[in-house]
């Protein structure tokens, strides 16, 4: 605790040397078997030198339920401890629990700002959303048919999400629990392995166990099977056998039938079965990209942040309609051999998922102005949107909104009547320097957007680090740049609370479960 408390002014003393605005994730934590529950806060922002800086800066314990206003308590006591006042708090980035909502309107009229522009959302939670969806496809619209017969179509996914190809492989993942059970497997693999040419055999591998809140574990364990197709077709070959031998046997007695999982009394993992479960794996294979280019967060800022956004989100679009435009002219009750359309009715439900999200970015004129002033993007959302003229007037409207708030306000002109003359020169002169008086000069962002050059790919690739290139440039546009380092140091997710989790229920190893809260936050904040 002396540590923490020598420690602690340091951080402060830190944050008030930020050159950005400080914007804030947080989310909750529960210890297994739910008798403690934490908030971790992370602030973000940038140092003198342009780094970005992910830093927790407290581990609250909060008794009681979780709602908005026992949040934004917590979150208020924590923003006053470390001198985060109104002028200096930024942007909040936070998961799409509804109590996130509430939290953020009573920080709100607190710290008088607008609700809905400073509540961002955590990109990879929306990731993990889309993942799910197509994964799963619980989304009834996705299904395309008429009302009659959406009961009839959601008992079908039910049945195929329970003993389909991806419900049968993850049955045969969740089965290998035991040490026995962990060394057949492995037993299985190294007899595969002897069917295959030394330089093509394979290291002996754990299987990866998906976990049915993240979609990227199913990503990794399905990757893992098909690399191990051959040992799993072993091991599911050697139960089902047992299984149809101990039936038998059971039968002849007139005995009940012992218990078995349904998979082992199926015809286990066919080709086309794994032919299925490696389109899945292709169509989540962009969600991966997404999160690595959105969670991940370096110092440089050149990933992880707000401004991919847009980008990210467009590409997750694009290549979810890609692999559904297939399937729009198919038939799937022409005759006996027409495709499934699980793949169909999950990747519809995808892209409605990850569209309404989209469409919420609308909701923040952070995520537009984030392109907008970011010296490789900066004209991305003109020439993505060119025939989306609506999109580009909406959009320019919200970011002026944002931009009043950081240039200077310009005098109002004053127009003087000609002067008398008798010297017709003299008079044409006055009418036309009245004409030149009226023409608006270019505010910083308009001379910054038209007269600086756009990064190259090899800029961006190389050393862009957007926050530095803007302090490089605020003797030219002070208020311009100042605006454009508080915007880019905006996470694009908030990663950093859940690591800080991580790595806390490391520490929490049962020897240390009874230590206070206060020595346990103290701890975990040293440590990170």
């Amino acid at each position: 605790m002396r540590l923490f408390r020598s420690i602690r002014p340091q951080v402060i003393d830190t944050l008030s040397g930020s050159v950005s605005k400080i914007h804030v994730s947080f989310d909750g934590w529960t210890t297994k078997g739910g008798k403690r529950g934490f908030f971790g806060v992370v602030a973000h922002f940038a140092d003198a030198a342009g780094i970005i800086r992910d830093l927790p800066i407290d581990l609250p314990e909060l008794a009681g339920a979780h709602t908005g206003e026992a949040i934004a308590k917590a979150i208020s006591t924590t923003l006053s401890a470390y001198g985060i006042t109104s002028d200096r708090l930024g942007y909040f980035v936070l998961d799409n629990a509804t109590n996130n909502d509430t939290a953020i309107a009573a920080l709100a009229r607190e710290y008088e700002f607008e609700s809905a522009h400073r509540r961002l959302r955590c990109s990879c939670h929306t990731l993990n959303l889309i993942g799910q969806a197509i994964i799963f496809g619980t989304n009834k619209d996705a299904y395309g048919n008429t009302q009659e017969q959406y009961n009839t179509e959601e008992q079908y996914m039910r049945e195929w999400r329970k003993d389909g190809p991806i419900g049968v492989l993850v049955d045969v993942i969740n089965y290998i629990k035991t040490p026995q059970q962990y060394e057949l497997f492995r037993g299985y693999q190294r007899l595969a392995n002897n069917n295959l040419p030394a330089e093509g055999r394979l290291k002996v591998l754990e299987p990866v166990k998906p976990v049915v809140t993240r979609w990227n574990s199913y990503y990794a364990a399905f990757e893992r099977a098909t690399k191990l197709q051959a040992a799993y077709n072993l091991y599911a070959e050697h139960h089902i056998n047992r299984v149809i031998l101990e039936d038998a046997h059971a039968a002849q007695r007139n005995n009940k039938r012992p218990d078995a999982p349904n998979w082992m009394r199926s015809t286990g993992l066919r080709a086309a079965d794994w032919a299925v479960i490696a389109e899945y794996q292709d169509c989540l294979e962009p969600l991966k990209y997404a999160t690595k280019r959105l969670e991940g967060r370096s110092k440089d800022g050149k990933y992880g942040a707000i401004y991919e956004v847009i980008p990210v989100f467009e590409y997750v679009l694009s290549k979810l309609e890609a692999r559904a435009r297939p399937f729009e002219h198919v038939d799937f009750n022409a005759h006996a051999e027409a495709p499934e359309d699980h793949l169909n009715v999950n990747l519809r439900a995808a892209w409605s998922k990850a569209n309404d999200y989209y469409n919420k970015l609308d909701d923040s004129p952070a995520y537009y102005a984030a392109v907008c002033l970011h010296p490789y993007y900066k004209n991305y959302c003109d020439v993505a949107w060119a025939d989306k003229a609506d999109w580009l007037t909406s959009a320019n409207a919200s970011f002026q909104q944002l931009w009043a708030a950081y240039k200077p306000q310009q005098a109002r002109q004053r127009y003087t009547t000609a002067p008398s003359s008798n010297n017709i020169d003299e008079a044409i002169i006055a009418i036309l320097s009245r004409n030149n008086d009226r023409e608006a000069p270019l505010d910083e962002f308009e001379r910054w957007k038209t007269q600086e050059p756009q990064w190259t790919q090899e800029q961006y690739n190389a050393d862009g680090n957007p926050v530095q290139y803007w302090i490089q440039l605020l003797p030219k546009y002070p208020h311009l740049a100042q605006f454009a380092i508080d915007i880019m140091t905006i996470p694009a997710s908030s990663s950093d609370c859940e690591r800080l989790f991580s790595e806390l229920g490391d520490l929490l190893e049962p020897k240390r479960r009874a230590l206070g809260s206060e020595l346990l936050a103290a701890l975990q904040l040293v440590r990170s």
